[in-house]
């Protein structure tokens, strides 16, 4: 069974195409088409008789050298031993050229012409009809090539062929004249175009001589590299030389940011200290300072003269505690400014410094360059005078080669040709034979092809399903035992009770047993029985797998849900269609079958299109409750949107196809749909016993021709169905076609005696 979980995507694992069977078409069609062929071939045997001809052959020979003497050169092998018979392969096959063929006609004679091909017939019309009179064939372990010429009549036929190989030796002497020709042209060419290009190489050389001084072109003799390579290094010192200058420029500038950024009041306070001008003001100050204080003793602090004399204390104090300020404020100004001056000095000699060394790089950098770009001229007029030396060189080499080849091919010009006439054709004196042979054979092939062929086509289109491979091959998975065709005394449904042991109740039974296996497996209690079109017979299988089931079961239940199909049972009596009108619970339209130990709702009487349809899965479902399988017979899936309402409450599908009636792709479209509608796992099943329907011919096609959309089949199908049993027809070609054969025997003895008396005369 094909399992819906398995599968991701609709039938993945079938193919869109049936598959050809070979041996099925021969065993088939084998007999049909030896038998009718045969018929065919039999009445054309009269007509070769009548119009079979005698045949007269002329043979000759043409002869191909292997090896051919060569004259003074070497330069090509006049030896073709290694590939001879591919060469003599092409020389047959030039032979048959149009041209040399149109030649040939011009070279015959009007008489010549007029015993073979018709007389007014232009050349280029009797060129066409030349290849089925003339063949060429090389003979095998020879060097020879073998010309014959066949015709019922055999005036003319030598001088056809006489004509026809002087006609191909004429090509080939001028063929190969017209190769020396065009090879001496062209090297005469190309000899005219070396001698110019030479002398525009040696113009071009005198001029490059004088524009870089020299006619050795090699580097030893470039002065401008050599310039280039000393100024490279002074180049280098001077560039050595900036960056050192830099350096110190901005180590410089470094430091006397640094140097300014310190404190210089220690020196500003030792020169105050070491001033004499001030030492000696302290002095002074101090003796007067003491002489004062000493001349207030004894006297208070309010006393005028002690007040007088201590306002002079404190002036003379203040004197010089502002001496000291302004040496200090002197002292500061000099020894900062002769710092700043000390600095600047040395910023400016490193600046002259660094721009002395940038400019002399920066006049090396210009002069080198310009050292350097002639030295670049120089190099490329030495590399192209170089150039043209050996250009120069090689095209005299060529010239000289050219030369010597043109002498070689003037004289290779005189040479012998390689293919000559071994042995010409003489007229024949008595025939070859006849055509007979011929005739006969092409009759047998048109007759079998046009019939196989025939026959071939209809079972290439034919999309019926004939056989379980071809399920298997459309669906992805093996289908069910095909239940086989039974007698046709006993009836179908009563196919268990009355045979039990022929192929098609074991077939059923088969699959009874594995619908129970995918019950006790995955509780698969809901099986519907559909089939891919009509009369297929899913009814009568539905029917008897139930009663197999029911040996197996204990409790069975066969619902028919086809409301546009006849019931197997008795019409009057109610069942689905009550049910789904809401008249009672299914229990009352069920009927208890003990012939065939089921419990069967037949389909019911009221049948009409517009009955409610939202019962049936509560009716699954209520009956899934009561019983342990449910087989469901329903309307073909493709042409019921009630079987596809009635599927979705499927556990298993079994999906029935009818052999030689069922289309390949209707089965491939049912099963898409079944899968499109999750159903959980589907059983597909070939039928052999139900009965044929006849399908239309436009139907029977893979692919449907467009022309048959304009033909009207209906005759044709009335016709089909009109047709006795096969072996009927059998039997009518085996007796006709006896007579017929007794009929050809009378007249080809007739025949053969009336030449045999023309032979005598």
């Amino acid at each position: 069974m094909l399992k819906e979980s398995t599968v991701r995507e609709a039938l993945p694992f079938g193919k869109p195409s049936k598959p050809f069977d070979a041996a099925g078409f021969v065993k088939r069609y084998g007999l049909f088409v030896v038998i009718v062929a045969s018929f065919l071939f039999t009445l054309t045997v009269p007509v070769v008789l009548m119009i079979s001809k005698p045949n007269y052959e002329v043979h000759a020979l043409m002869r191909i050298d292997p090896v051919i003497p060569s004259l003074i050169t070497t330069s090509e092998d006049p030896s073709i031993i290694n590939y001879y018979q591919d060469y003599a392969n092409t020389q047959a096959r030039r032979m048959m050229d149009f041209e040399i063929l149109k030649k040939t006609v011009e070279k015959l004679s009007q008489k010549q012409k007029a015993s073979i091909l018709p007389a007014k017939l232009p050349a280029e019309k009797c060129a066409d009809i030349l290849p089925s009179i003339i063949k060429v064939n090389p003979v095998p372990g020879t060097h020879l090539i073998d010309v014959m010429a066949s015709s019922p009549r055999k005036e003319g036929l030598a001088p056809l062929v006489n004509s026809f190989m002087r006609a191909f030796l004429e090509k080939v002497r001028q063929g190969n004249e017209m190769q020396d020709r065009e090879r001496l042209a062209y090297l005469y060419h190309e000899k005219l175009s070396l001698s110019n290009s030479i002398a525009a190489i040696e113009a071009n050389l005198a001029i490059l001589t004088k524009d870089i001084s020299t006619a050795d072109f090699s580097e030893t003799y470039n002065l401008a590299s050599k310039k280039s390579e000393a100024l490279q290094t002074i180049y280098v010192g001077a560039l050595a030389e900036e960056i050192t200058s830099k350096n110190n420029f901005q180590q410089t500038e470094k430091a006397s940011r640094e140097l300014k950024s310190l404190s210089l009041s220690p020196m500003v306070e030792e020169r105050v200290m070491n001033d004499q001008s001030l030492d000696f003001t302290t002095s002074w100050t101090y003796q007067q300072q003491q002489q004062m204080r000493s001349t207030t003793d004894g006297l208070t602090a309010q006393n005028p003269d002690r007040i007088y004399v201590e306002q002079r204390m404190g002036a003379m104090k203040s004197y010089e505690k502002k001496l000291e300020n302004e040496i200090r404020k002197n002292a500061k100004q000099i020894i900062y400014g002769k710092r700043d001056y000390e600095l600047k000095k040395e910023l400016i000699e490193a600046a002259n410094k660094t721009e002395k060394a940038k400019k002399t790089e920066d006049e090396l950098l210009k002069e080198l360059q310009k050292s350097k770009e002639e030295a670049v001229r120089v190099s490329l007029g030495l590399q192209l005078g170089e150039s043209l030396t050996a250009r120069l060189k090689h095209n005299r080499d060529l010239l000289d080669r050219i030369d010597t080849r043109i002498h070689e091919l003037e004289v290779e010009g005189k040479a012998p040709l390689r293919i000559s006439v071994e042995s010409q054709a003489r007229e024949p004196e008595q025939p070859k034979g006849s055509n007979t042979q011929k005739l006969l054979m092409s009759f047998f092939a048109l007759a079998f092809g046009g019939v196989g062929g025939i026959v071939f086509a209809f079972d290439f289109f034919d999309n019926r399903i004939r056989r379980s491979e071809e399920i298997k091959s459309a669906l992805g998975c093996p289908p069910m035992p095909p239940v086989s065709q039974v007698s046709p005394d006993v009836p179908f449904r009563h196919l268990l009770q009355e045979a039990p042991d022929s192929p098609a109740a074991q077939a059923i039974g088969s699959l009874a047993v594995k619908l129970d296996l995918e019950r006790k497996k995955n509780d698969a209690r809901v099986i519907l029985f559909t089939g891919v079109n009509r009369e297929v017979g899913n009814s009568t299988i539905a029917f008897n797998c139930a009663q197999a089931l029911a040996r197996i079961v204990p409790r069975v239940l066969f619902v028919e849900s086809a409301l546009d199909s006849p019931s197997l049972f008795p019409d009057d009596r109610a069942g689905v269609a009550e049910y789904l009108a809401g008249e009672a619970h299914f229990s009352e339209f069920v009927v208890r079958s003990e012939a065939y130990r089921i419990d069967i709702m037949p389909v019911g009487q009221n049948r009409s299109a517009t009955l409610p349809r939202l019962r049936i899965p509560e009716l699954i479902e209520q009956v899934s409750r009561d019983y342990d399988v449910i087989c469901v017979d329903s309307s073909p899936l493709l042409n019921s949107d009630l079987t596809e309402l009635v599927t979705l409450s499927a556990d298993v599908a079994v999906l029935v196809s009818q052999g030689e009636s069922t289309l390949y792709r209707d089965l491939r479209r049912a099963a898409e749909l079944l899968v499109r509608l999750e159903v959980p796992a589907i059983a597909p099943v070939l039928n052999w016993g139900a009965k044929r329907s006849v399908v239309p011919v436009d139907k029977l096609l893979a692919t449907r021709l467009g022309f048959l959309g304009d033909v009207n089949t209906t005759n044709i199908e009335e016709f089909i169905r009109k047709l006795p049993p096969a072996d009927e027809i059998m039997r009518n070609l085996s007796q006709h076609a006896g007579k017929l054969g007794d009929l050809v025997k009378r007249m080809s003895g007739k025949l053969r005696k009336k030449k045999r008396e023309k032979t005598k005369i």
